[in-house]
């Protein structure tokens, strides 16, 4: 069984690349545009980490993680955004267990997914 994993960006090409991405290193994905339907999909589904941008309508990807946090404790959540200002020290370890500044590159990410969530391989013979 593999690790799924949320991505939530509203930006069109930034989450099909980031799905892309994660596919290719082996994950199962699930994306969002926004938070709308969220919770419903956090009933249905365990996911090992999710992939949160801070600018997203109706709610920020703050507020996205604190939900996800109170819907699935276990996930890990690694925040992104393009606003440099944007400080880890700013997140609370309860909501956010990594920040990412746009742009990251491909190795950024699956490093820290993979220290964050190893792929579960099936144990073999």
């Amino acid at each position: 069984m593999t690790s799924k994993i949320l991505v939530v960006d509203d930006d069109q090409r930034t989450r099909e690349a980031l799905a892309d991405i994660l596919h290719r290193a082996g994950y199962q994905v699930v994306s969002l545009a926004s938070g709308d339907g969220m919770e419903e999909l956090l009933e249905r589904n365990k996911f090992a980490a999710a992939v949160i941008d801070y600018h997203l309508p109706v709610r920020n990807g703050l507020e996205i993680a604190q939900s996800i946090r109170n819907n699935l404790p276990a996930c890990r959540i690694i925040l992104i955004s393009s606003e440099y200002h944007l400080r880890p020290q700013q997140f609370s370890p309860a909501s956010v267990d990594r920040f990412l500044a746009k742009p990251f590159s491909k190795t950024a990410l699956l490093e820290i997914l993979a220290e964050l969530c190893p792929l579960e391989t099936s144990p073999s013979g």
